[in-house]
């Protein structure tokens, strides 16, 4: 697997991107059947490439200059984190239990952000996994062609103003031909402390492998978007229902996260506003508002999680019950 790398010497097992924008174009790989499907992010580095002896092979081809450039001959240096097919049980939307199947790195805490074919059973067809409770906006595209199939990932991470000034790794995962799921080291970026609410840092990695099938030549591609974006956890939450003159129907105050599963609107409401107080850095109180009407069936709010992840919670509108 052939990957572009850039390291600095005195940093040699750390990079760290801190910018507003970061694409990596994933070297183009020929009949290498193992497929860039997505990313797993962490807040430790994996530590996973032999720096020290990618360094002890090739220390009288290195250039000057303070920078190793490793762009070939290096897949042999680089160490593979594998996932574990692990079955879980849910619940779905009526409180009925259910299992699902789904890749996990069982060694290492963070963010699982992939489009992983499970295999199939006797008793279940294979299926593609995607998306995280962690990840909102998601946007997941698959475009199976005669010629080439195309899969685009994007979505964006909201964490938590306390939270920033850390550093979170966003590596590569893979799939094989024999339905193996792997995460290589990633590179990674510092979410400033310094900025506010609405800073985002984007990262984008993308790749194309050309495959054989069939006895005919195919490429694979895969794009995927991160973002960081900065958030201001709520401390408290107002629904407020308003009738067709803007005036205040009814208003309830929630904790984040404690919304109930779904609201009737009182009769007359128009529309619906989700007021989130928050604190900034400075300690001032500041408001956000989204507004929800009746062409909208669900309503959203953000809570903070334990790891400084803020994350959305759904609430169903039942315009229909009164």
């Amino acid at each position: 697997m052939k990957i572009r790398r850039t390291f600095e010497i005195f940093l040699a097992v750390l990079i760290i991107f801190s910018l507003t924008g970061c694409q990596l174009a994933l070297e183009d790989k020929e009949d290498n059947t193992d497929i860039l499907i997505g990313v797993f992010i962490t807040e430790e580095r994996l530590d996973l490439f032999d720096m020290e002896g990618y360094l002890n092979d090739n220390i009288n081809t290195l250039s000057g200059g303070g920078l190793i450039n490793i762009d070939k001959n290096s897949s042999q240096y680089q160490g593979r984190l594998y996932a574990t097919l692990t079955t879980r049980a849910l619940k779905d939307d009526t409180g009925k239990n259910f299992d699902t199947r789904e890749f996990v790195f069982n060694d290492f805490k963070g963010i699982s952000y992939f489009s992983a074919r499970v295999p199939a059973t006797e008793n279940e067809d294979s299926y593609i996994t995607s998306g995280s409770e962690a990840v909102s906006d998601g946007y997941t595209s698959f475009h199976f062609g005669e010629d080439e199939d195309k899969t685009t990932l994007e979505g964006t991470i909201y964490i938590s103003s306390d939270y920033a000034g850390k550093t979170l790794f966003i590596n590569p995962v893979y799939q094989s031909s024999d339905g193996t799921v792997y995460a290589i080291t990633g590179n990674g970026i510092m979410v400033s402390d310094e900025q506010g609410e609405g800073s985002v840092y984007t990262q984008t990695l993308e790749e194309t492998t050309t495959i054989t099938e069939n006895g005919k030549r195919k490429s694979k591609s895969t794009s995927i978007k991160i973002s960081l974006a900065v958030m201001f956890p709520p401390e408290q939450i107002f629904i407020l229902q308003m009738d067709k003159d803007s005036e205040i129907i009814a208003k309830t105050k929630y904790a984040p996260g404690k919304l109930p599963g779904t609201i009737i609107p009182e009769a007359g409401v128009e529309y619906i506003i989700v007021e989130s107080n928050k604190i900034d850095i400075e300690g001032n109180t500041v408001t956000s508002r989204t507004l929800f009407d009746r062409s909208n069936e669900t309503l959203e709010s953000f809570y903070r999680r334990s790891d400084g992840i803020c994350v959305k919670q759904s609430t169903i509108l039942d315009w229909n019950g009164n």
